[in-house]
């Protein structure tokens, strides 16, 4: 229990942290990363005459910008979800929602495991959030101004 002290709420708050809530912060930083770092090799790739598919350049560029947005937003965001900041866990689901987008259109378009496995990634990183524990922990911090 806390005695008032904020910094001694926040260790309260992260010492029952659901381990849902660990394993999606920690997603956010491993897809964050590799998205990033394929994204700008992909785009270098792109600028290299011959080495992608001609007809599927301006695909590829387009799925790859999606990723490297999604990617910047994971990362920025995934100390916020570690230390149950509502509003990285709202971030979260926006950039999930793009990556749902974009893994449609890279499946429909380019790579369809790819964007299959996309789309399941994007799943699995924002829903534990918005249900059971994932949920419930971060619903904990907010106080009825009703009452």
């Amino acid at each position: 229990m806390s005695t008032g002290d904020p910094a001694g709420a926040a260790r309260d708050r992260n010492a029952d942290r659901p381990g849902v809530v660990t394993a999606v912060a920690v997603l956010c930083w491993l897809v964050g990363t590799i998205e990033l770092i394929l994204s700008v090799l992909l785009i270098v790739l792109a600028a290299i005459r011959g080495v992608l598919p001609a007809g599927e350049t301006g695909n590829i560029l387009v799925s790859t910008i999606g990723y490297l947005i999604v990617a910047i937003a994971y990362l920025a965001v995934g100390f916020g979800v570690f230390r149950g900041v509502d509003l990285a866990r709202v971030i979260v689901l926006l950039a999930s929602v793009i990556h749902l987008g974009v893994g449609l259109y890279t499946a429909l378009t380019t790579q369809p495991v790819a964007g299959i496995l996309s789309m399941g990634l994007a799943v699995a990183i924002a829903l534990p959030l918005w249900v059971g524990r994932g949920a419930t922990w971060f619903g904990r911090g907010k106080t009825d101004a009703t009452v």
